[in-house]
């Protein structure tokens, strides 16, 4: 995922203050550990995905940050 406005969106401020995360897709609920990737190329990222939402980021981003989430095995402890 890209955050539209880096460091200063205040979930990937909660994630340098403790990576655990929950995720949910559709109606599933995941567990993981997100991590920012500062030396990623987050526009070339954003080309990869969904057209709307990454059409949005691009135009209202100020400081474009792709946060990387590596989804627990499952049947590993979530949180």
């Amino acid at each position: 995922m890209v955050s539209d406005h880096g460091r200063d969106s205040a979930y990937v401020r909660n994630i340098d203050a403790d990576p655990r995360v929950r995720l949910q897709l559709r109606s599933r609920w995941y567990t993981g550990t997100a991590r920012p990737l500062p030396d990623d190329d987050a526009l070339a990222r954003l080309r990869r995905l969904p057209r709307v939402n990454s059409a949005m980021v691009r135009l209202l981003g100020t400081n474009l940050l792709t946060i990387r989430i590596d989804l627990d095995a499952p049947g590993e402890p979530g949180r």
